[in-house]
């Protein structure tokens, strides 16, 4: 009799007195709680169509070979030239930094000549590392590339590297990649037909974490190996569906994240970096922006980044993001209403994004942080809540199932891209994803929004902080018979050093240990006197085996994989004319 009573009074509830029944109207706490469910439901609604959007349109492109992946390649009169600038901190990344040019300079593809500048500070000299960098420039590189390092003495900042290499690109194109970044041989291909498919002035990419099965975490701790798996299903879920419906439905446009970001030199020079905002790529995504220029997204062009090397790592870098955004947005707030060259649609994307954002995360914790305890201690129906805030509190949690769905969805179509770890990814996004991990998201999330707009309130907020990444390092064996024997050829041409670094950062095996390196003698190179490296027999599970690069004729590409499957050797000529294997 009451849940009857209680679907006709839509905005009351039935209290039970004695022996009858009495309706009693909502009161303003009720009125007001309606109110915050009727917003939350909208919000929820909106996300799950949202979603729902972004995920059929996806699939519908990729069925139909409309997706940028598909796209086949141009052959062009005159390939576009493209500068990659990696603004490097190098006391933080000197055990990285090598690793990543090399990456970009031998696997990633480009539509046409590439130049790799590393601009970088440091406020003491590193004289081997620097040494090591200049031998980089030196090299001959395939595909006639070139490298750079120049070190910036007056900065004390990345905006300020970035605003120096700003300075000297001749190039039509410019993209941006951090000195951990690791971006996909096919990412910058995407990244520039995505730019001339669209005309946008920029083309943003998507991040993920990067090593998650390798060596990375050897001799990390537990906590460390499952941050490093939530924050890449926190990206994965933020990428490729959270910031495309921002896109999509509110801001009409991309905005800059800082890397894997492809600019047109002539849109990004005519503004600088702010050299004291906390987040330089969020500022000059806003005046980029305010400017009308054009920012595109382009999910499926993916970088690999490393993680943070734990919780406290983890708490200063989104603090630092946090307080970026805040300053942003009190910075440029009072530019939304007023710039000449934003359609009302943008000037609307701007003050949801950078203003509105704000009291949707009040509101959210009212919902959730006060509508839960209540409607536990009250179970959510009609005889407790009446019609109307039972309807609302329903429509908020079925809504809120919709971005877990099309989230895990979306993981399950992406499962093939990650290998063996596609399947811990799918775990990860369906447990990050779900009510409970968003729950815990948006309590971290909202005591970062409490510290920034506390520390900016007080005046207290310090200087920029480079985050602290985790390196792949290796474990220590035991003293015993060496695990690899290196035979390399023109030995005079390199210094054993050399070979031993180079060896170490490929990362064949863990627990890697060179105890033997030495030149081949007459004969036992390979044809061009290619470098061989040799197996020794009990601890090498494959038992003993002579491996040569490919092209050498003594073993096939995939022997080769097989064996050292990150390290990558190509043969060139060193300055003294010689062979040289690397």
């Amino acid at each position: 009799v009451v849940e009857e009573l209680g679907r006709r009074a839509w905005y009351s509830f039935v209290v039970p007195r004695e022996s009858m029944f009495c309706e009693r109207p909502y009161n303003a706490f009720e009125w007001g709680f309606a109110l915050l469910l009727f917003v939350m439901a909208a919000l929820s609604t909106t996300m799950c169509v949202g979603t729902a959007y972004v995920f059929i349109r996806s699939r519908s492109r990729r069925c139909s070979h409309r997706s940028p992946r598909s796209v086949e390649v141009l052959h062009l009169l005159e390939p576009p030239a493209i500068t990659a600038v990696i603004p490097c901190y190098l006391p933080n990344e000197q055990h990285i930094i090598e690793e990543t040019v090399e990456w970009i300079m031998r696997v990633l593809e480009s539509p046409g000549p590439l130049e790799l500048h590393v601009v970088y500070n440091t406020p003491e000299d590193l004289p081997e590392v620097e040494a090591r960098l200049q031998e980089l420039q030196a090299m001959v590189w395939p595909k006639d590339r070139r490298f750079r390092a120049t070190r910036v003495r007056e900065s004390t900042s990345k905006a300020a590297n970035l605003n120096f290499a700003l300075r000297d690109v001749e190039s039509p194109f410019l993209v941006i990649y951090d000195a951990d970044h690791h971006p996909d041989a096919d990412s910058l291909m995407l990244l520039w037909r995505t730019l001339e498919r669209t005309s946008a002035d920029c083309v943003q990419g998507s991040y993920y974490m990067r090593g998650l099965g390798s060596s990375q975490f050897a001799g990390t701790t537990a906590a460390t190996s499952l941050i490093a798996r939530i924050v890449d299903a926190e990206f994965f879920v933020d990428w490729h569906l959270t910031k495309l419906v921002t896109r999509s439905l509110f801001l009409g446009s991309g905005y800059f994240s800082g890397s894997n970001a492809l600019w047109r030199t002539a849109a990004l020079a005519a503004r600088e970096f702010s050299e004291t905002a906390q987040t330089e790529d969020v500022d000059m995504a806003v005046q980029q922006l305010l400017d009308g220029r054009r920012i595109e997204f382009c999910p499926e062009s993916r970088s690999g980044e490393l993680a943070p090397t734990g919780c406290l790592a983890l708490w200063k870098q989104r603090l630092r993001w946090t307080i970026g955004w805040d300053e942003t947005s009190l910075k440029y707030g009072g530019d939304f209403a007023d710039a000449a060259n934003l359609s009302t649609r943008a000037r609307c994307g701007l003050v949801w994004t950078f203003l509105v954002r704000w009291a949707i995360t009040a509101l959210t914790m009212g919902a959730v942080y006060m509508g839960m305890p209540l409607t536990t201690y009250w179970p959510l129906s009609v005889a407790n809540w009446g019609g109307l805030i039972t309807f609302l509190g329903h429509t908020c949690f079925l809504m809120g199932l919709g971005p877990w769905l099309f989230a895990t969805l979306e993981a399950i179509a992406q499962n093939h891209r990650r290998g063996k770890e596609g399947a811990l990814q799918v775990a990860s996004v369906f447990l990050v994803a779900s009510p409970l991990g968003s729950a815990l998201f948006f309590f971290f999330n909202f005591a970062l929004q409490l510290t920034s707009l506390f520390k900016l309130w007080r005046g207290t907020v310090s200087g920029w902080e480079v985050t602290e990444r985790s390196v792949p390092q290796q474990k220590h064996v035991a003293a015993g018979p060496p695990i690899l024997a290196v035979e390399l050829s023109g030995a005079a041409a390199m210094s054993r050093a050399l070979v031993r670094r180079s060896i170490a950062r490929a990362e064949l095996v863990e627990g890697l240990r060179l105890d033997h390196i030495s030149p081949c003698g007459p004969g036992q190179a390979g044809p061009g006197g290619a470098g061989l490296f040799r197996t020794s027999a009990a601890p090498w599970p494959l038992g003993p085996r002579v491996v040569a690069p490919a092209g050498t004729g003594r073993a096939s590409p995939g022997e080769f994989a097989s064996l050292a499957p990150r390290a990558a050797l190509s043969r060139g000529q060193s300055r003294g004319g010689g062979p040289r294997t690397r």
